[in-house]
């Protein structure tokens, strides 16, 4: 038994100046004779079981779908190599689409038996470089349908960007006609009087309660 709890101690000593910063674990520690490291580790332990039970697909999925990916991004990011830059920019492309996809068309694809485990599937053969799916992908479909529709990608962009100018050059007469409306002025002032009428009436009171 000691044997073990000396194996813990020395996997765990590194969370000890964390834990010391908990008093409850400090006197837990003291009371069944570990090392503070030793509580924290195992109170962790059940959050992350916990979390695994109530969400642990759902982890697994980010873990695998976004996390691993960005961490090479990072790393091809920080490298000279720029091979590796453009594996990731691909990966995230496709990512990109294929959520875009499952916003729209998201409750077709669940009538598709196993379909999370077809999903999983999926992004790991994107990432695994055994495969090299994003890269297959793209230049095997994506990239044809690019360049085959590129007149119409053009066209939907520019009619975006037309639609997303008159609706800011709208949004500003709107904002400059009521702001030159008197009217409106006035009646933001009333307001204003209003209320600066209400905090001295009620300071008037708080005087007169202090004073009884």
């Amino acid at each position: 038994m000691d044997k073990v709890k000396e194996t813990l101690k020395q996997n765990t000593k590194i969370l000890d100046p964390y834990a010391a910063m908990v008093p409850v674990i400090v006197d837990a520690s003291a009371k069944v004779g570990v090392n503070p490291g030793l509580i924290l580790a195992a109170v962790g332990s059940i959050v992350v079981l916990v979390l695994m039970v109530l969400q642990g697909w759902t982890i697994l999925l980010t873990t695998v779908t976004v996390l691993y990916p960005a961490v090479h991004s990072i790393r091809a990011i920080q490298s000279p190599d720029e091979d590796d830059d453009k594996v990731w920019l691909t990966y995230w492309m496709i990512f990109g689409l294929f959520t875009t996809m499952e916003t729209f068309f998201g409750f077709v694809f669940y009538f598709i038996p196993y379909w999370d485990w077809i999903r999983l599937a999926f992004f790991i053969w994107l990432l695994l470089p055994n495969f090299n799916g994003a890269k297959q992908l793209y230049e095997g479909v994506i990239r044809n349908l690019l360049n085959q529709h590129k007149d119409l990608i053009a066209k939907w962009i520019s009619m975006t960007q037309a639609a997303a100018e008159s609706a800011k050059t709208s949004a500003m007469d709107e904002a400059k006609s009521v702001a030159a409306d008197p009217n409106l002025l006035a009646k933001g002032l009333e307001a204003h009087a209003k209320l600066q009428e209400a905090v001295k009436d009620e300071d008037d009171v708080a005087e007169v309660e202090e004073a009884q």
